[in-house]
């Protein structure tokens, strides 16, 4: 049985990951969050250890035979809490976005290759959760793009969050990476997987924190995009004529990405590479639009 530990077992995503670890055959161990808002455990895991504080929860994960870290804390967190998985000598299953910057993925490639130094003849991995790649609706989408005359796009997506998104780390733009890494990070990812990793940024604009808006060139395709934080829901994607609805047909994709991962057959710090360095270029796009 695979042992994992698990790093901001409060958040919002962190019961995905309890989900596919217990379907998949695992044992969570040990979390870490500094908010003690975790009684979601008792019904997944109800001997894992809870800490609030890292040190002691390096503590108490150093000499163990962990298998994976999972990584589900602030964005601007996950580069080191990776390291500190690797450091362990576990795997590392991270959420989006890897890193904030493109830069920093040169450490994660260099920590990665030299985790063999802590158990000879096994190189650790990095793998992350790009859940959209894995859904019904890709296939579907090639489908169409195979046959259609139409090169435009218009991806349409709206999240309802309330006041506390502005207050918590996801409304500091520093920790979050703003409403691009939040949210675009999951649908660029997508793009660029179904189109192709080569673009162009046509025209783009960052209106405010919670709206952005632009055109790309992905491929042969000039993909509009709407990103919005608002009080509506409105998730889809259009391709000519052609309408998917992007809230349905994505439930147990988490489990589908642990199955992979156990597998050997995830996707490493490469594959987030097109994905962060345009959500990157976009969110330096400068100031409001007229």
């Amino acid at each position: 049985m695979k042992k994992y530990v698990l790093l901001g077992g409060a958040g919002y995503v962190a019961p995905k990951h309890y989900q596919a670890i217990r379907q998949t055959g695992g044992d969570l161990i040990a979390i870490l969050d500094p908010h003690d808002s975790v009684g979601v455990l008792d019904s997944f895991f109800p001997d894992c250890r809870y800490f609030s504080e890292f040190e002691r929860f390096d503590r108490f994960c150093s000499g163990k035979d962990i298998d994976y870290t999972v990584v589900c804390s602030p964005n601007y967190l996950h580069d080191a809490h990776c390291r500190f998985g690797l450091r362990i000598g576990s795997d590392v299953i991270c959420e989006k976005p890897l890193v904030l910057n493109e830069r920093n993925l040169g450490g994660l490639i260099f920590q990665e290759a030299t985790s063999a130094n802590l158990r000879p003849g096994n190189t650790n991995r990095i793998w992350n959760i790009l859940q959209l790649r894995l859904s019904d609706v890709v296939e579907h989408v090639r489908q169409v793009i195979q046959i259609t005359s139409s090169r435009d796009v218009l991806l349409e997506y709206s999240v309802s969050r309330g006041p506390w998104y502005d207050y918590s780390w996801k409304g500091d733009e520093e920790k979050s990476g703003g409403i691009l890494f939040n949210i675009g990070i999951h649908l660029f990812d997508l793009l660029l997987h179904l189109f192709g990793t080569y673009y162009k940024v046509s025209w783009w604009a960052n209106h405010y924190d919670r709206f952005s808006e632009g055109f790309i060139r992905i491929g042969d395709f000039e993909v509009g995009v709407i990103l919005k934080v608002t009080e509506t829901v409105k998730r889809q994607l259009s391709i000519g004529e052609e309408t998917f609805d992007l809230s349905k047909g994505f439930t147990d994709l988490h489990v589908k990405s642990y199955s992979r991962i156990l597998m050997g057959d995830g996707f490493g710090i490469e594959d987030v590479r097109p994905a962060i360095k345009l959500c990157e270029e976009l969110r330096n796009k400068s100031g409001m639009a007229e």
